[in-house]
């Protein structure tokens, strides 16, 4: 049931973003008022698409996952901090990604209000997200379970 329940958004919200991306240049381009989007259609286009392929691989449904609160229940702790590797942005691949000096990596769009409808400001949500794009920022941390006996 859980499965299904996070299926269905997640391939809905895929299979719009493929029809919508004709358009996607025009609207990212007003929204986050980058006229670049707009003025290099063609090469916003291919980006986009390697995006969407990207986010095809689990992201979005990792996405409703986090936002329903499903598998949130971790045995482990997180610890560490963002090196701007790029890797958690969809392995360098996220649209938005932009480079900056030092082989780093920000967010092109991390200041706009549009970013807090993803999840990536939630980065790393468990051990799995720090795996699947081999974060050397974050380590996973075993909780310590203190097991209290009973004395009679």
């Amino acid at each position: 049931m859980k499965n299904t329940f996070i299926q269905v958004p997640a391939k809905a919200l895929l299979l719009l973003a493929k029809v919508a991306l004709p358009v996607l240049p025009f609207i990212f381009g007003f929204i986050f008022l980058k006229p670049k989007y707009i003025l290099n259609y063609r090469e916003t286009i291919q980006k986009l698409r390697i995006h969407h392929k990207a986010l095809s691989q689990g992201p979005v449904r990792r996405y409703f996952e986090s936002f329903f609160a499903v598998r949130l229940n971790e045995s482990s702790q997180i610890s560490g901090s963002c090196t701007q590797c790029g890797s958690c942005c969809l392995n360098q691949q996220c649209f938005f990604l932009e480079p900056i000096p030092e082989d780093k990596f920000q967010c092109g769009i991390y200041n706009s209000p549009f970013r807090k409808l993803s999840n990536c400001g939630a980065f790393p949500i468990s051990g799995e997200d720090i795996e699947r794009y081999d974060c050397p920022g974050y380590v996973l941390n075993p909780k310590t379970v203190i097991k209290i006996a009973v004395v009679n």
